[in-house]
């Protein structure tokens, strides 16, 4: 892609500090949910100080999407019930809401948040089927583009420029990044989620979702890797790259036979993730969900999104 020297001059002069950080109580959820010696008590008292934040703990404990059966009345229900995880996610969910709001003014960001979250919901079933903690990789995926939502909000003209391009692969799209803005997607990332305080594990994953490895167990960097490739093929592509995975030879990185837990074809897949999405982005009353659309699996967040 070729662009005027003057305007790569002037991208690569932006810096990361420019970028908005995430809201105050969000960020402080996310790094009290990660020490071990945090009690409930003082995630709670922080949610209770933002009324918008405290509602949505009550309206997702409340929602179809978890199946509790008993009326859920306060915060503090809410918090013992979702758990120090899954409030973590929660939490994330809501800042990068504040990221895409309005994004009908910015389609790259929209298209980012739509290909973290089918990447987050994927995620979420196939750590289940490799006994790692659903909630914690949950949020992995969810964050591990945030630098593709940095380095478009500091500049979404050139940004949005380079996502209509096609390129040969993730790596030629990174490189691209690099010779415009200086950086590509991983190291922005990695480096917003340093400066912001969040845990080391999501740093990591920020950084090195790209990289793929043949280690026998899969660990959460490796299904967030997985879920992203996964993700593109389902149709929750954030940049189109004419490589293009076999949806058969990405499943069989899963381990034994817990590949028959998983739809056959990626088209199911695709409605199955697409399903869990509408209700999540919904404002209004969202349509009934499909039966057997969760198949046992619980979605981490429901959000109201600006549309």
């Amino acid at each position: 892609m070729t662009l005027p020297e003057k305007t790569v001059r002037t991208a690569r002069g932006l810096r990361l500090v420019d970028v908005p950080p995430f809201p105050a109580v969000a960020l402080r959820a996310l790094q009290l949910a990660s020490r071990s010696e945090t009690r409930l008590s003082e995630l709670h008292a922080l949610i209770c100080t933002d009324p918008a934040f405290a509602g949505e703990i009550l309206r997702l404990a409340n929602s179809p999407l978890y199946g509790i059966r008993s009326q859920i009345t306060s915060t503090v229900q809410a918090t013992i019930l979702l758990g120090f995880e899954r409030v973590k996610g929660l939490a994330l969910t809501i800042a990068m809401r504040a990221y895409v709001s309005g994004s009908e003014h910015n389609p790259v960001l929209r298209a980012s948040w739509r290909h973290s979250l089918g990447c987050a919901l994927i995620a979420e079933e196939l750590a289940g089927l490799c006994r790692i903690d659903k909630d914690v990789v949950y949020t992995a995926a969810l964050i591990h583009d945030i630098g593709r939502l940095g380095l478009s909000v500091i500049r979404p003209d050139l940004y949005s420029t380079l996502v209509q391009q096609s390129f040969e692969d993730p790596t030629s799209v990174m490189r691209c990044e690099r010779e415009l803005f200086g950086m590509d997607h991983c190291e922005a990332g990695g480096q917003l989620l340093t400066d912001w305080g969040l845990p080391q594990e999501l740093i990591d994953v920020a950084r090195s979702h790209h990289h793929e490895s043949q280690r026998e167990h899969l660990d959460a960097l490796e299904v967030v890797h997985l879920s992203c490739r996964v993700a593109d093929l389902a149709g929750f592509e954030f940049v189109h790259c004419a490589e293009s995975a076999d949806y058969d030879a990405l499943l069989g990185r899963l381990p034994g036979r817990s590949v028959d837990y998983v739809p056959p074809k990626i088209t199911e897949l695709s409605s199955r993730i697409a399903c869990k999405m509408d209700y999540i982005e919904s404002q209004d009353k969202p349509r009934p969900l499909e039966p057997n659309t969760f198949q046992g699996t619980q979605v981490t967040v429901g959000l109201r999104l600006s549309q």
